[in-house]
């Protein structure tokens, strides 16, 4: 009959659909195929699962660490603060800073340090020995404000370096805590390893070996670390060469002369 297709499958001029080219059909799957390929499927979606859920344990056990950490520094910082507040001799500097060197010395150097700072042991390295020249030749006198913001560490070097200064021994004992300064954060400066640094510059004392164990200045440590908050100082080291602050470029010995001697012109 005309129009109609001489096969008997529709109209004519066309095949009926299928999934692949002419006369062929794809291969079937077969039941174990299908049944395996839902299989995979689910097991790939059961470990995209597992992750996830790893992930987030993962996090909230990061999250739970650091907020333990950052309550048990609270708690320890608490203590402290409640501790009286005893002022080592020579803390007669502003902000009942640890005065060094001469009182009619023409230019005042405050510096703002921590002992577990790297920064601040870089700075000694460098400049430590500019500042002692400075102090010795009368050009100087500093005033040293004892940060502790790094954790017990801080406190206890703080605290020992304090009770030093107590003893009129502060600047040898600090420059021994510098010249052998552990990592940060690795529970370094024990009390064992303070009192051995001291004894090593002429500190053996009953008071000293005791305010070290007892921690006699750490409310102290606290006040100094609260005054300097309030007086916006956030990093350590942090210098004042007659209250102006220097930039990072100038905490060099270079930076430092220079910025005494413009103090004493402008003085």
């Amino acid at each position: 009959m005309a129009g109609s297709d001489p096969a008997g499958d529709g109209p004519a001029g066309k095949r009926p659909a299928n999934d692949g080219p002419a006369g062929k059909r794809p291969a079937s799957v077969s039941a174990a195929e299908r049944r395996e390929r839902v299989a995979a499927a689910r097991r790939a979606e059961a470990a995209k699962e597992r992750r996830r859920r790893q992930l987030i344990i993962g996090s909230v056990v990061a999250g739970l660490l650091v907020l333990a950490a950052v309550i048990g520094f609270a708690i320890q910082s608490s203590r402290e603060e409640s501790k009286p507040v005893v002022l080592p001799s020579t803390a007669t500097g502003p902000d009942n800073s640890i005065v060094v060197g001469q009182a009619s010395a023409p230019v005042t150097v405050d510096i703002y340090e921590d002992f577990q700072c790297p920064a601040c042991g870089q700075l000694e390295k460098t400049t430590g020995s500019t500042i002692s020249d400075l102090i010795d030749a009368g050009d100087i006198k500093v005033n040293y404000h004892l940060m502790s913001f790094l954790g017990p560490e801080s406190v206890r070097a703080a605290n020992a370096a304090s009770a030093a200064a107590d003893e009129n021994k502060f600047k040898p004992f600090h420059d021994a805590l510098f010249a052998d300064q552990p990592t940060e954060h690795t529970d370094g400066y024990q009390n064992d390893t303070l009192i051995e640094k001291g004894a090593s510059v002429g500190l053996t004392s009953t008071a000293f070996v005791d305010a070290v164990r007892n921690g006699k200045f750490d409310g102290y440590v606290a006040k100094v670390d609260e005054s300097a908050s309030k007086a916006g100082v956030t990093s350590t080291p942090t210098v004042l060469v007659d209250s102006k602050q220097l930039s990072a470029d100038q905490l060099t010995p270079d930076g430092l002369k220079a910025a005494v001697a413009a103090a004493k012109k402008n003085g």
